[in-house]
């Protein structure tokens, strides 16, 4: 299974930053070879305020 380089990820956000603004990069390593060692990220969906996390913050599948 994948390992993360931290048990836990915090960050604080600024108001107003502009679109595409990165607020928290993260790292993860399989420990397999090939194709099996392959990481992607996603963020489990949640609400804000009655809103979809999604639509407040996005993650890069292939970099988290």
């Amino acid at each position: 299974a994948p390992v993360f380089a931290q048990e836990r990820y915090s960050a604080r956000v600024s108001e107003n930053n502009l679109a595409g603004a990165l607020v928290l990069r993260v790292l993860a390593r399989d420990a397999d070879w090939g194709q099996n060692a392959r990481v992607r990220y996603r963020l489990w969906e949640g609400r804000v305020r009655g809103a979809a996390l999604s639509s407040y913050v996005s993650v890069q599948a292939e970099t988290g």
